[in-house]
């Protein structure tokens, strides 16, 4: 859900920079959510958050922006949206048997990742020789 909240936000902005109770309406969400979720956009880059320049007393609005990065990240969502999964019954019984081997490892206390890259030194090695 935090996912589908990221793209409509950085979709929203994308076309005009809007400040966060203005957000919460267009996309419908509670302002505490969009707060949260925005927070975590800024710090991976996604969105900068500025305020707004006025001459009114108060506390300045608080805009959001598309970075060039929340941009292509968008992009690059919306381009994998539209392409199909494709697997069969033989890909699905791998990736569980896949997963079986990943929980075996880490019930052992292995690190899946290190196991990983020794068994590639291995074969390396292996065909080095």
């Amino acid at each position: 859900m935090s996912l589908e909240i990221e793209m409509q936000i950085l979709s929203t902005v994308k076309k005009h920079p809007a400040g966060v109770r203005e957000l919460s309406k267009i996309i419908s969400r509670r302002t505490q959510t969009v707060v949260s979720t925005i927070k975590k956009m800024n710090a991976a880059g996604l969105v900068n958050v500025e305020p707004e320049e006025t001459i009114r007393r108060g506390r300045p609005r608080q805009i959001v922006k598309a970075t060039t990065l929340g941009e292509d990240y968008l992009e690059t969502y919306n381009r994998l949206m539209i392409k199909p999964m494709r697997g069969n019954r033989n890909d699905l019984l791998k990736a569980k048997k896949d997963a079986e081997y990943v929980n075996r490892l880490v019930e052992r206390g292995k690190d899946p990742y290190e196991a990983f890259l020794e068994l590639n030194n291995l074969v390396r090695a292996r065909g080095n020789a």
